[in-house]
């Protein structure tokens, strides 16, 4: 989980992140970036396109464990992680989350 000092607030700065932020896009998950110095600080957004809340919440908690993982490797800046409708795996996400944050 996201520690409070680390999450992306108030709502509008996460609106604006996904409309002026550099976008990447990875297998099932989409980044979004706006460089910043007051550190790092990320949201994870999980659309309503899963079938249900049980692997909407899922999938939100997987990402944030995968953010967890690549964290010491982020620049300084607003991120904000979009994760899309599929049947990719843990580990796809992995993978597609340190890609999409190597070309950042």
């Amino acid at each position: 989980m996201l520690a409070h000092e680390h999450r992306l607030h108030p709502r509008s700065r996460v609106r604006s992140t996904i409309r002026h932020g550099r976008r990447v896009r990875s297998g099932s998950i989409v980044v979004h970036y706006v460089a910043d110095a007051d550190g790092t600080h990320a949201a994870v957004v999980v659309g309503k396109g899963f079938p249900g809340a049980v692997q909407r919440h899922r999938r939100q908690r997987q990402v944030r464990h995968a953010l967890a993982q690549v964290w010491d490797r982020l620049p300084a800046g607003s991120y904000v992680v979009r994760a899309l409708p599929g049947g990719a795996g843990y580990g796809d996400l992995v993978q597609s989350l340190e890609s999409a944050v190597s070309r950042l």
